[in-house]
């Protein structure tokens, strides 16, 4: 007799399916439960959003159609985010760089450089870019200077951890040969580890360039300059037009910056 096919081959039998143990239910229900009471504590209430959508719709409508005559003001604004972008993101990578040999466990001179050096790197990216600003608006005025040393010091925080860990995860091989053979940490770090390295550290550069383009104009919102300020200013004056106007300059910006940071991602990879 020919054996007839088993109609349940391949189906997972009930016993074999995971079944959760009793610290993995506990575990669930407990983040079930900080996830209820997150959206208890803050109001979150999809009937109130659905009941705010006729004033979202007037809104829209005191904004459209967009005032294209003020457009043609905002070239100044534009290319003054762009170049506080440009500025913050090329500061950030070089001064990171220098940090980021400095914190990471594998090349760094000394414990005691190693966990000072940490200890900034979370300080500046602990503090929101907004915050910075702030304090840089009273230190050193309105204006573009303001902005752009908060993306340094938010910047530097980032991709100096983002870096540092790379290098901690680098094949140590290379790096045992040449410590064997005497080169100094620096010459360890310098073609060692950097080769490894360096493909991850130039993306983190790109994506915080677009970032920091993006970020430029929220910082104008507390005088740091760029198109941020402008939009503050049509915003508190109620001129929806000319808000229409600079949100889609803005996403054009946001755009182009993507657009070039792609092209210069597949140029350098």
């Amino acid at each position: 007799m020919t054996p007839q096919p088993n109609a349940t081959a391949g189906v997972p039998q009930a016993s074999a399916l995971p079944r959760m143990t009793a610290t993995q239910m506990l575990v669930a229900g407990f983040v079930a439960l900080v996830y209820w009471r997150s959206l208890y504590d803050t109001n979150v209430s999809p009937s109130e959003l659905i009941a705010g959508i006729p004033a979202i719709v007037d809104l829209l409508e005191q904004m459209f159609p967009p005032d294209w005559s003020y457009g043609l003001t905002l070239g100044d604004a534009v290319v003054e985010t762009l170049q506080i972008g440009i500025i913050a993101t090329l500061l950030s990578a070089l001064l990171a760089q220098q940090l980021a040999f400095l914190a990471a466990k594998n090349v760094s001179p000394h414990p005691l450089v190693y966990y000072p050096v940490r200890f900034v790197l979370t300080i500046f990216r602990g503090v929101s870019e907004l915050i910075w600003a702030l304090l840089f608006v009273v230190a050193v005025g309105l204006g573009p200077f303001a902005g752009v040393i908060a993306l340094v010091i938010f910047c530097v925080g980032v991709i100096g951890k983002l870096l540092a860990e790379a290098i901690e995860a680098v094949d140590p091989r290379p790096l045992e040969a040449m410590t064997a053979a005497g080169a100094s940490r620096w010459r360890v770090f310098l073609y060692g580890a950097w080769p490894q390295v360096m493909p991850m550290y130039l993306s983190y550069c790109l994506y915080y360039w677009d970032h920091n383009t993006r970020s430029a104009v929220v910082l104008g919102f507390v005088g740091a300059g760029g198109l941020g300020q402008q939009l503050d200013n049509s915003m508190k004056m109620f001129a929806g037009g000319e808000v229409a106007t600079m949100l889609l300059v803005f996403i054009a910006l946001v755009a182009l910056a993507d657009r070039v940071s792609a092209w210069l991602r597949k140029a350098l990879g």
